[in-house]
């Protein structure tokens, strides 16, 4: 009676952006796209798709710190003779980062560099300075927490951290990268102690160039913000939350869930082992899903369940149901909110575009 097709790729979504923008306007080409996405077995388009999207963003990104430090820097250029060229962190760094885990932003990257010029306000990407080698380090949190961004090669030597007595080095992995293009991808790294022992109790990551310009030019050292580095042992049982919250997360990386406490054993019981399973319960029948959780405060409920509702919807799965009797068509997301209504198999709307005859359908459906 009702046929559901998976449309398990990653693109289709990409039909109700012009519905956004025009709230009565048709998408008749959303069952096409879908179909087609589905059907193909050209993967390459997509790969193309997403090397393109990616190396937008990656070059906005660049664009976007160039301003930035350039507004910064390019009056105290001309009086002061500050340095030209500068290392600069296009992505940002988690406030919390975990010992013996590989290094990743905050959008789950691996952390790039660029060098950059502040009298042509871009990123050097051609001829030898292009290419150049860099050293990877760990500096005092509280370093340049002032705002300052003008110190002095020796300042920012004196701020290198070394390994406590006894332990093994700070950084573990590849310290040293080569930039291409101008722009380098630190990938191969991981903290090896926690910043615990700190005064600030936190780090940064510097970056500096090893050889000199030709020239002898000075290139400016880089600096990342400051974060927080835990021991490991801590991350096997740490909440998750937006962008980290992913569907398929366990139930317990929700708050007020302990691992293996009594709800997540309750839930698991009823079939509920993720966050897309709770929020597919959430969704479909909110009072049995809050019967499941037991003898629950209302105040746990509501953070519990506002917690799964931030998570974002990432795999992009489509359900389609169709009803031959009522000549309506409706598309469900992964979690079951409904996305899509057609009439005439051709045309989709946005179920908040309806008019009450169109609703009154629906719900017959």
């Amino acid at each position: 009676m009702v046929s559901k097709r998976q449309s398990g790729q990653r693109h289709e979504g990409r039909g109700k952006v012009p519905i956004q923008e025009q709230k009565q306007a048709s998408i008749s080409g959303l069952r096409n796209v879908i179909n087609a996405l589905w059907m193909s077995d050209k993967s390459s388009y997509l790969e193309n798709f997403l090397r393109r999207v990616v190396r937008e963003v990656v070059e906005q990104k660049i664009q976007d710190q160039a301003h930035l430090f350039s507004r910064e820097r390019v009056g105290e250029a001309g009086i002061s003779g500050a340095k030209h060229l500068k290392l600069c962190f296009i992505n940002k760094l988690p406030e919390t980062i975990f010992t013996r885990s590989s290094i990743i932003t905050k959008d789950e990257s691996f952390l790039q560099i660029a060098l950059f010029d502040v009298r042509t306000e871009s990123v050097v990407n051609d001829g030898p300075l292009s290419s150049l080698k860099i050293e990877i380090c760990v500096l005092d949190g509280e370093f340049g927490s002032h705002g300052c961004e003008d110190w002095t090669e020796d300042e920012f030597n004196s701020n290198i951290l070394r390994e406590r007595e006894g332990k093994e080095p700070l950084l573990i992995g590849e310290r040293f990268i080569t930039l291409k293009g101008g722009v380098g991808c630190i990938t191969k790294i991981a903290f090896s102690d926690n910043s615990r022992w700190q005064r600030s109790r936190r780090f940064r990551i510097g970056v500096k160039a090893v050889q000199p310009t030709s020239n002898g030019e000075k290139i400016q050292e880089g600096r990342s913000e400051p974060f927080v580095v835990k021991d490991n042992r801590g991350e096997s049982y740490k909440k998750h939350y937006p962008p980290y919250l992913k569907l398929n997360d366990d139930i317990w990386r929700l708050k007020k869930i302990a691992k293996e406490g009594k709800i997540h054993k309750q839930l698991s019981l009823h079939g509920i082992h993720n966050v897309k399973d709770l929020l597919r319960f959430y969704i479909t029948n909110e009072p049995s899903l809050y019967e499941t959780f037991g003898n629950i405060p209302k105040k746990s409920w509501l953070v519990i369940t506002e917690h799964a509702k931030a998570c974002e919807i990432d795999d992009y799965q489509l359900y389609s149901y169709h009803s031959e009797e009522l000549q309506v068509g409706l598309l469900f997301n992964s979690i079951y909110i409904l996305v899509g209504v057609t009439f005439d198999w051709q045309n989709y709307y946005l179920p908040d575009t309806l008019n009450p005859r169109e609703k009154v359908c629906i719900h017959k459906s």
